[in-house]
């Protein structure tokens, strides 16, 4: 249940973050620094959740394959 929900989060944050960075870099006004600093950090809180949950999955897999061949 916690990797689906972090998957979800993960992927949610990946999406705001790329809205945001793609809206603060296509229109100039004075909000545009903030939008680009929310978005470049909800990207990278995204990315670092879907990695560790990815090498989480990757150990399961290994450790499970392994037993299974013993």
């Amino acid at each position: 249940m916690r990797d689906a929900l972090g998957i979800f989060f993960g992927l949610i944050l990946l999406i705001a973050g790329a809205v945001l960075l793609y809206s603060g870099m296509s229109n100039a006004d004075a909000s545009q620094s903030a939008a680009i600093i929310s978005g470049a950090t909800f990207f990278s809180l995204g990315s670092a959740v879907l990695s560790a949950l990815l090498k989480n999955w990757w150990k399961w897999r290994k450790e499970y394959r392994e037993y299974r061949e013993n």
